[in-house]
């Protein structure tokens, strides 16, 4: 028998050892020989090889569970890196989802600079998107910032932040950029990596660390730059891969929404073509029709100001003849009468003269390239020419941007004018061009060729309708019927062509008499005979307005082949419905009273007679 555990096989080493206080053994102080234990026995031979075996190395199981601690150590940092990509992954799908659901371009720049920073805690940061704002050359524009102040410094001169743009060029920036990968543009001592980039375009501005490029297929949408973090650390190059993969997510979105508002816009032109175009159909008036036809370039491209100039062939100069948006409507009236002259261009002259040279749309959105004129700045400006049959009847020019702001149009010196709003003017330019060939040809059939007057057809087509809209509305209707005094004896005298200039000179002071803003008309009835329609008008007050008129007359002169010519006017007064109830009464009762002003004298006013 021996002392082991009989159930315990002696060769087991998996069990944990039976006690061995018995089988150790000591060695004596100064002897080499081991000495037994007090009370102990001499050892069995199996007790003294697992001694043996027992201190010859270490347990087995604590190597077991060492490996174990080991390996779940493994496990449990692959596991942290597994969640980290698993959050990762769901934050990509959630950003992408929310992204999606944004559908302006401003709000969704936003949201995405909003998640890197809360990732990052970045202190900065902007999105520049390509732009369409320089036709001439190829741009990226701050789009959206967060950090930065409305505005920057360049080169000593402070310029709006969303104004700021950096070319596009074949550097090596430019060649990190169209790889599509995130780098950092800042050394570790905050020093800028691309010295020469930074100077020349004052990149500094950005106040940035790390670009991201926002990639779509072969095409770089734009750039988000990102600052330093709170910490004033930068972005860990770790986390570039992160960058990347929410940078091609956000790519995806911009492309979407800015195709998305593109096609809206476009939408929103064709539709606003369609409109113009209905609603000018059957304007005739070539006055009304221009003056028409700005306005809408003006309210339609939300600008400031416009401008429509007509070729002149015989001079073969631009000249302005409406003007239309924020301009003082003194201005604006005094202007579109013809009473104030402006300033003509020649072909090649300015912006409006070089869209007639290229017959070509010309847009620029640089102050700095704008010949500034007057106290009111430019900011933008886009001409269009007016082509018809491939020749320039004229250019539509428009200045600024306008925006509303608490309900009321005020200037945006932000505003620009893109692609959308130069093929939407070249839109109704050429509409303008087509209508105002209509309207010239019907205002070439319904004029004096001489004095430029309506003629004889067209007054009583007029006054036919000018009764009939007096019988509806209530308001009252003058005419008024004017005679060069002694005109055949001037003839006579002077000669025909002398004739004809005199009543030219006196058709344009008849013109001039319209009143602005009114519905007057003047038209020259037969041979020095004319007439003016003057609706809401009492006869009495259209007897102190032709007063005005021959008085005018009376006190102008016309050199003529080495004199000085001078002529009077009689003219007759009677209105609609105190003097006549019809087109061929009220005719003759203004036709008696100018005989009345002939029996009495010539060179005055008289004023039918009211029924008694």
């Amino acid at each position: 028998m021996t002392d082991l555990d009989p159930t315990t096989p002696p060769n087991d080493t998996s069990s944990e050892p039976p006690p061995l206080a018995d089988a150790l053994v000591t060695q004596a102080p100064g002897s080499g020989r081991a000495r037994r234990g007090r009370g102990s026995r001499p050892p069995h031979a199996a007790e003294s090889a697992l001694a043996a075996e027992t201190f010859s190395s270490p347990p087995t199981s604590s190597d077991t569970i060492a490996e174990l601690r080991t390996e779940l150590a493994d496990w449990r940092g692959k596991a942290i890196q597994l969640d980290t990509a698993v959050f990762e992954l769901r934050a990509l799908l959630q950003s992408g989802k929310g992204f999606s659901e944004i559908l302006n371009v401003e709000a969704l720049l936003q949201a995405f600079m909003a998640v890197c920073r809360e990732r990052y805690g970045a202190v900065t940061s902007s999105v520049l998107l390509l732009d369409d704002l320089d036709p001439e050359n190829v741009f990226y524009r701050v789009r959206a910032y967060h950090g930065l102040g409305s505005s920057v410094e360049i080169a000593g001169v402070k310029e709006e932040t969303l104004m700021f743009k950096i070319p596009h060029d074949q550097g090596l920036l430019w060649q990190l950029i169209h790889q599509g990968h995130v780098f950092s543009v800042r050394d570790m001592q905050r020093l800028p990596r691309f010295k020469t980039a930074f100077r020349r375009w004052s990149l500094a501005a950005l106040r940035a660390d790390v670009w991201v490029p926002l990639v779509r297929g072969n095409d770089v949408l734009g750039i988000l730059t990102l600052g330093e973090c709170e910490d004033g650390t930068q972005i860990a190059e770790s986390e570039y891969a992160f960058l990347q993969e929410i940078a091609a997510v956000a790519a995806t979105n911009i492309d979407s929404t800015v195709k998305y508002e593109k096609n809206a816009r476009i939408l929103a032109n064709l539709r606003t073509l369609y409109d113009v175009n209905q609603q000018l159909a059957n304007v005739n008036d070539f006055k009304a029709l221009t003056i028409e036809t700005l306005a809408s370039a003006v309210q339609a491209l939300r600008a400031q100001k416009a401008n429509l100039m007509l070729y002149n062939p015989e001079t073969q100069l631009l000249e302005i003849k409406v003007v239309w948006g924020n301009i003082p409507k003194a201005t604006v009236d005094a202007i579109n009468d013809g009473r104030l002259p402006t300033k003509p261009f020649a072909i090649g002259e300015g912006v409006a003269g070089r869209a007639a040279q290229i017959k070509k749309p010309v847009r620029i959105n640089d102050k700095t390239r704008i010949q500034q004129v007057g106290r009111n700045v430019a900011y933008c400006i886009l001409a269009a020419p007016l082509l018809h049959g491939g020749e320039v009847m004229g250019v539509m020019t428009i200045t600024n941007k306008v925006k509303e702001v608490d309900g009321v149009t005020d200037l945006d010196p932000l505003g620009r004018f893109g692609e959308d709003d130069e093929q939407l003017l070249l839109g109704l330019a050429d509409q303008a061009a087509v209508n105002l060939n209509k309207a010239r040809l019907y205002t070439a059939s319904i004029t004096d060729r001489l004095t430029g007057l309506h003629n004889a057809r067209h007054f009583e087509s007029k006054l036919e309708s000018s009764i009939e809209q007096a019988r509806v509305t209530g308001r009252p209707l003058a005419l008024a019927v004017a005679d060069i005094d002694h005109f055949k004896k001037f003839n006579d005298t002077y000669g025909h062509k002398a004739g004809d200039a005199v009543l030219v000179m006196a058709a344009r002071i008849f013109a001039e008499a319209v009143r602005s803003g009114s519905a007057d008309e003047a038209f020259r009835y037969g041979g020095e005979e004319m007439c003016m329609l003057l609706p809401d008008t009492t006869a009495a007050a259209a007897g102190v307005h032709m007063e005005a008129f021959r008085k005018r007359t009376q006190e102008a002169e016309l050199e003529y082949d080495g004199q000085k010519l001078r002529v009077t006017v009689s003219i007759g007064i009677a209105s609609f419905p105190l003097h006549a109830g019809s087109r061929k009464e009220l005719f003759e009762a203004a036709d008696r009273a100018l005989y009345a002003s002939k029996g009495g004298g010539r060179n005055r006013v008289t004023v039918a007679e009211d029924p008694k």
